[in-house]
């Protein structure tokens, strides 16, 4: 089994620092299991903001980031020489469209072309902030309500937008009952919502499904007609 990436030194630049804390992460939540050589890129990727190309040749490499040899030596000036630092800072916040970038720079004077500059963007991408981490799914956080067969339906309207066939479009009501026991359900539109409309529903749902104990509802116009003094519907 592969020992885990040896946290780097100082005077390597912060890529080789954001894939260390990230292996680290990784191995703290795989345990003892966790294996380099098995890393998942994907799931790298979107833990650096680094390109999973890029990782994949840093894999072969046991993930280690050697230092840059003509670090110390006097850099060579271009066009961009004074503009890094405010190009940095955008990538470092999010921004890579060359063009946006550049509108910026163009603003402090730059006089340079676009081809450098997104040469540049493109090696300094893992200055990007990391993605969303990618978790477990947590499955689902609801409980269905179930009760025994013809105990109890639960009815409700939605709106929906439809176009007739000369091109108009309108809004109608769609009026839904679910049994809360097999999760049968009944869906029929109307024109509107009024309580006409919500009792038409509720036959034709009966019809359909059987007359239950009793339906849940919520706080609808057509049901409810006020609130007592504790508070509840009437």
């Amino acid at each position: 089994m592969h020992q885990p990436v040896n946290t780097m030194s100082n005077d390597l630049n912060g890529f080789a620092e954001i894939i260390a804390q990230a292996l680290d992460e990784m191995k703290n939540e795989a345990g003892p299991d966790f294996d380099l050589s098995e890393v998942n890129l994907a799931e790298l990727g979107c833990r650096t903001g680094i390109s999973r190309a890029r990782l994949r040749r840093l894999k072969d490499n046991g993930f280690t980031v050697k230092a840059d040899p003509r670090k110390g030596q006097p850099k060579k000036a271009t066009k961009l020489t004074g503009y890094t630092e405010l190009i940095n800072s955008l990538i470092g916040k999010g921004v890579t469209n060359s063009n946006a970038i550049y509108d910026r720079i163009r603003e402090k004077g730059y006089q340079g072309g676009k081809t450098i500059l997104k040469d540049y963007i493109r090696a300094h991408r893992y200055l990007l902030p990391p993605k969303r981490r990618v978790v477990s799914p947590q499955g689902n956080r609801g409980r269905r309500y179930q009760t025994p067969p013809g105990e109890c339906y639960q009815m409700d309207w939605g709106f929906v937008t439809v176009t007739d066939r000369s091109g108009n479009s309108y809004r109608i009501a769609c009026f839904v009952m679910v049994c809360h026991c097999c999760g049968k359900k009944y869906v029929e539109f109307f024109p509107n919502a009024r309580q006409e409309s919500l009792f038409i529903g509720m036959i034709h749902a009966f019809m359909y499904m059987g007359v239950p104990r009793y339906v849940l509802t919520d706080n609808m116009k057509s049901i409810v007609i006020r609130r007592d003094s504790k508070g509840k519907p009437v």
